[in-house]
């Protein structure tokens, strides 16, 4: 299995981003066209049809001293903004490059990720031939780099025209968060590089969430790296900046060879509990059973409580159980969890996420399959008081 020393790099380089390596389709991918998004079915989430994206996302309260109680998740009635999401890796499909249709896979990954965002926003979730999961096993069968840029490239060119397809048909001014994780953020990043940065949606913009994927700025800058005028969001009233972060175990250490890509460069570390920096409360939304976006990779969960009684609803949330800091040294900068039961807690503060490969966790790939679990909550926050902050600027403009 690659780990994320390899994936980040290759999947830059693939798309443009920062880098130059790659993966892909058959050349016949060359001249394959972009989905058509006026098909509903190409679409994962699209408000209005039948791809609504409302699973149940009640979420268990479980407090150290171990009362509880049932939080039930709606969304919001009329959302001030839209969320444009895309989902990262995970397609089961045989070949190098996704099939077009929704599967579970798809469907998974916006639930554990994503539907917790219409709290407050309409969510858009385009479909897009992605670089497969499949393809990461390392008995897949090699590629030549004409087949892996082309795959780059289709899947690239369908997300660009899923968003474009959004902005000509249902955006009308509103105020936009872009969302992606792991692959996903790179198609983000590719997004915020060629269709907003320095164009008027730019105004729009209320923040991008790219964690699982690289956001580089020269040492000691906030902007000219990844982005030219995009920098990192340090405040909950910051808008038109970027979220992103790589979550790890604070209490695990990384391999020795895991250095910065790029000299004179940093990697972005922003921490959705603490965005001026120091320790957070993290405000989690995790999978009760252990789901993650990616089953086949990801460890047996254990007992949430001590006494091992069962919890009753899909989700679990543990106040003050967990905190985040974003922790820079010579192998970049990872967001830090680590786990802090209060005296006599009734919580045994276990969870999964660790990419799990023969039974153990890969080292350098962190708990990249809950990045968006750890922090939803937060997230959430976050996000309406920057709503809230572009909407006020907005109306002051004359």
């Amino acid at each position: 299995m690659l780990s994320i020393k390899h994936i980040i790099p290759a999947l830059a380089a693939t798309l443009g981003v920062c880098g130059s390596p790659s993966y892909a389709q058959p050349p016949v991918a060359l001249a394959s066209p972009p989905l058509n998004y006026d098909d509903a079915s190409h679409w994962v989430c699209l408000p209005g049809s039948s791809a609504k994206c409302r699973d149940d996302l009640t979420a268990t309260v479980l407090r150290a001293d171990g009362a509880s109680r049932l939080e039930t998740f709606r969304p919001a009635t009329a959302p001030d903004a839209d969320c444009f999401y895309v989902y990262p890796t995970v397609s089961l499909s045989p070949g190098l490059s996704a099939a077009p249709f929704v599967t579970p896979a798809e469907h998974r990954a916006v639930r554990q990720q994503a539907e917790r965002f219409t709290a407050l926003c309409r969510l858009f979730a385009p479909i897009y031939r992605q670089i497969t999961a499949t393809s990461m096993k390392p008995d897949f069968p090699p590629q030549t780099e004409q087949a892996k840029q082309a795959a780059g490239r289709m899947a690239e060119d369908d997300v660009f025209a899923a968003w474009d397809y959004y902005m000509a048909h249902y955006n009308g001014g509103r105020p936009i968060i872009l969302i992606g994780h792991s692959q996903g953020a790179f198609m983000v990043i590719g997004l915020l590089q060629r269709r907003i940065e320095g164009r008027p949606v730019q105004r729009q913009l209320v923040s991008a969430i790219v964690p699982g994927a690289g956001v580089m700025v020269p040492k000691g800058e906030q902007v000219g790296g990844t982005f030219k005028t995009i920098p990192p969001c340090r405040s909950q009233t910051q808008t038109g900046c970027v979220i992103a972060f790589n979550t790890i175990r604070a209490d695990r250490a990384l391999p020795a060879e895991m250095k910065e890509r790029i000299s004179g460069q940093q990697t972005v570390c922003t921490n959705p509990a603490a965005l001026g920096g120091g320790v957070g409360v993290l405000k989690p939304y995790l999978s009760t059973s252990g789901e993650t976006i990616i089953p086949s990779l990801t460890g047996e969960q254990g007992a949430w409580r001590r006494d091992h009684r069962a919890i009753p609803s899909p989700f679990v949330t543990e106040p003050g159980l967990y905190y985040a800091q974003c922790r820079a040294d010579a192998h970049g900068a990872f967001l830090a969890v680590s786990t802090r039961p209060q005296p006599m807690d009734a919580r045994t503060g276990s969870f999964v996420g660790d990419w799990m490969v023969g039974g153990v966790p890969e080292p350098t790939m962190g708990l990249h399959l809950v990045d968006l679990n750890l922090t939803s909550g937060n997230l959430v926050d976050v996000l309406r008081h920057q709503v809230a902050s572009l909407r006020a600027k907005t109306a002051a403009i004359p």
